[in-house]
């Protein structure tokens, strides 16, 4: 068993050699104990397994009146690594600072790790699901459909462009909760739209969210410049927010026609330019990886679509993985809770504080518009950390109806992981509080340990029962 739980770790003969020892020292009862043999087999179709056997020479009492000195004991037994059902959601941070160090990279391999370690050997699985969310400023969860995305305050162009690269690309706004939440975690208030599973029927549909666009070379001071223009827009569209009047005149733009029209300030059409920080979807991450059983989906995607972003708003995605896993809409999960032959996990994974830039436009719009109820960025991200606070305690405590329960692991990487910083002293706090036991929350200050973190989460996750 102790092999078993430690099938795919790099330490697993160390594991059952040392648990061996422990219990079979050498000279026990005067035996001579032989060497132990740890033999994994693997056979496509079937559940993996781990033999491990052993032999020993005992002296004898009685029998030595008959000329026999000793006797040969061999003895062996099987694990058999056979896993329950598990939908898994793994909410990944893909944040600006995961550019560096080769943060991203690692984040891949060890995503990776974690899925070999659960699918071992086998490429489809009818047993195991699992789903990715990447998040940074806002969550990417594509379209819903009429029933819960809010069109209205879309211009159709941004849903009807034949370019991609100038239409919506599935990133929403928050829904609107009332600003300023108590410190009570254990209280997660009704009208918290943000950070429940309230049914569109209450809570509200999604706003899509597109970055606002600014005349290049004229964005407000303060404000980050977003050179692109969509067209057209009609005379009472407002081209820096679409879906808000424009005023008599349209700030820092020479010419409010032209600009309504798509022009320049020579004429001339004004399109998308090159590069990756422009357009509609600015800073938007890639679309939410819905449940798939098929390992090299899974593969594919955590080695093409797993590209950073900026900003750290982590309950975005927190409430978003939840999302995924609730079988009630709005993503099809036909699996219910507390199903005896299914286990539901989610994984919080990030490397930074929750922030929000001072003139980033995020799934909260701009800091200056007050949905968080302040202008101050250090209360913004107070406000991001409380709502992580009320969405875990909901997930531990069973979710609406107080038996929903989701088994929660959280990772911490790189740096925060160890500063002595009051922000990342209360990161730990909110990460160590929101997994489901103390062995479910990892610290990994490098790479090497972020891969560690995620191969012993895959372990766990793996059901083991002895077949012999």
């Amino acid at each position: 068993m102790a092999g078993g739980r430690a099938f795919n770790l790099p330490t697993r003969d160390a594991d059952v050699q040392a648990y061996f020892d422990a219990n079979l020292p050498q000279g026990l009862m005067g035996a001579e104990i032989g060497e132990l043999k740890i033999e994994p087999i693997r056979i496509q179709g079937e559940p993996e397994r781990l033999r491990v056997s052993a032999s020993a020479s005992l002296p004898t009492l009685f029998m030595k009146l008959v000329g026999i000195d000793e006797f040969e004991v061999a003895t062996s037994s099987e694990v058999t690594r056979e896993n329950l059902g598990l939908q898994l959601t793994m909410v990944l941070d893909v944040t600006g600072s995961m550019a560096s160090g080769g943060k991203i990279g690692a984040l891949r391999q060890a995503s990776r790790d974690l899925v070999d370690i659960l699918f071992g050997v086998e490429t489809l699985s009818s047993k195991l699901s699992i789903a990715i969310v990447p998040y940074a400023q806002a969550v990417n969860v594509g379209d819903l459909g009429d029933d819960f995305i809010d069109w209205s305050y879309l211009p159709e162009e941004l849903r009807t462009h034949p370019d991609w690269r100038r239409r919506w690309g599935g990133c929403v706004q928050a829904r609107p909760t009332p600003g300023i939440l108590s410190n009570d975690k254990t209280v997660l208030e009704a009208d918290a739209y943000d950070s429940n599973l309230a049914p569109v029927e209450i809570g509200g549909k999604w706003k899509p969210y597109i970055y606002p666009h600014w005349d290049s070379g004229r964005n407000p001071p303060g404000w980050e410049q977003n050179r692109y223009r969509q067209l057209p827009f009609g005379p009472d569209m407002d081209p820096s927010n679409p879906g808000f009047k424009a005023p008599a005149n349209i700030p820092y733009v020479d010419d409010d026609d032209d600009y309504r029209d798509g022009r320049g300030t020579d004429g001339d059409p004004l399109g998308l330019p090159n590069g990756t920080f422009s357009g509609p979807n600015k800073d938007c991450p890639s679309r939410v990886l819905p449940f798939t059983g098929t390992r090299s989906t899974l593969e594919n995607y955590i080695d093409t679509q797993l590209t950073t972003k900026r900003y750290t708003i982590g309950n975005q995605g927190l409430i978003w993985g939840w999302r995924m896993l609730d079988p009630d809409p709005p993503f099809p999960n036909a699996v219910p809770y507390n199903d005896p032959e299914t286990i539901k996990a989610l994984i919080m994974m990030t490397d930074g504080t929750n922030e929000i830039g001072p003139g980033a436009y995020t799934a909260y719009g701009r800091l200056s518009e007050r949905r968080l109820g302040t202008t101050n960025r250090n209360t913004a991200a107070r406000e991001f950390d409380k709502r992580m606070e009320k969405i875990c305690h909901a997930m531990k405590a069973g979710g609406k109806n107080g038996r929903d329960r989701v088994e929660v692991y959280t990772v911490i990487f790189g740096t925060v992981a160890t500063s002595t910083n009051s922000n990342s002293t209360r990161l730990r706090g909110i990460y160590r509080d929101c997994a489901s036991r103390p062995a479910n929350a990892f610290l990994a200050p490098n790479n090497a340990e972020l891969q560690s973190a995620f191969r012993t989460i895959g372990n766990d996750l793996a059901n083991l029962h002895l077949s012999r």
